[in-house]
């Protein structure tokens, strides 16, 4: 068990997940947006693959199975939530990827990654967690064409933030870093 980590997780829990109607596409989008975390494209393609590769497993087990019982209408279930199911984590992954917030907290430092359309909302988002009026103007350092560094001082915390253009969206990673020792 000392080698089974969260990324392996990540990519096997969709197995069991969904065998569970709606509920486990809906997890297996979460899961999937957060190890992609604000990467929204991978997250849709890998829960679009993940959904056809399911699907296809599902449908195939029930068509061989072919529980005599229940006949075939029991079989159109089983195509109709497999077609849901797919919708709802390709959707799930997306929302999650796309407006989600995710952090990561550690010793002195809090860790975001969000994404937005414009740099006026970067603002907005940073201000749920400081007043960013007391902030010191951004020092911004171009990298490349597509991404820059911004610095920000706010009484004893210091803000860096990465912003990648993705398409039409833009990915921030935040990092606050506590400047006082404790």
């Amino acid at each position: 068990m000392k080698n089974f980590t969260l990324s392996k997780a990540v990519f096997l829990f969709p197995f069991l997940l969904w065998w569970v109607p709606i509920i486990g596409p809906f997890f297996t989008g979460l899961l999937l947006s957060y190890h992609f975390k604000t990467n929204y494209r991978l997250s849709i393609i890998s829960s679009i693959a993940y959904s056809v590769f399911l699907s296809a497993i599902t449908t195939y087990v029930f068509y061989v199975v072919r529980i005599t019982i229940l006949g075939y209408p029991f079989y159109y279930f089983v195509l109709a939530f497999n077609v849901i199911g797919s919708i709802t984590c390709i959707a799930t992954a997306y929302m999650s990827s796309r407006h989600g917030t995710f952090a990561r907290m550690m010793r002195n430092t809090i860790e975001l990654e969000f994404t937005v359309n414009d740099m006026n909302e970067i603002d907005e988002i940073l201000s749920q967690y400081l007043d960013v009026s007391l902030c010191s103007k951004p020092n911004i350092r171009f990298i490349s064409e597509d991404q820059i560094e911004i610095k920000r001082s706010c009484n004893n915390l210091q803000i860096n933030y990465e912003v990648i253009k993705m398409g039409r969206a833009l990915r921030v990673k935040a990092k606050f870093e506590n400047l006082r020792n404790y």
